[in-house]
């Protein structure tokens, strides 16, 4: 009984540390831009904009797509706002 109690444990144990011995390496600046279809320098541009604004490049470049979009919108809109001025 302790032998069987002793070999599943150690088998527990060794599957535990081999799942986590498989970790991914972070992407490299080449390979990010690679994936969002920028230059290295384009997207070394981005990056530096986004750390300035304290936002991450993926929200930064959301930001930026969503931007020229609202900006039609509102260009499209036209209202009077005359009643509002005192």
């Amino acid at each position: 009984m302790k032998k069987v109690l002793l070999i599943s444990l150690l088998l527990v144990a060794s599957l535990g540390l081999v799942s986590c011995g498989s970790s991914d390496a972070p992407l490299t600046e080449a390979e990010q831009a690679e994936k969002v279809n920028m230059t290295i320098e384009e997207y070394r541009e981005t990056k530096n904009a986004a750390a300035k604004m304290n936002m991450t490049v993926d929200n930064h470049m959301n930001m930026t797509d969503n931007e020229g979009s609202e900006n039609t919108n509102d260009m499209m809109e036209s209202t009077d706002d005359s009643d509002m001025i005192e």
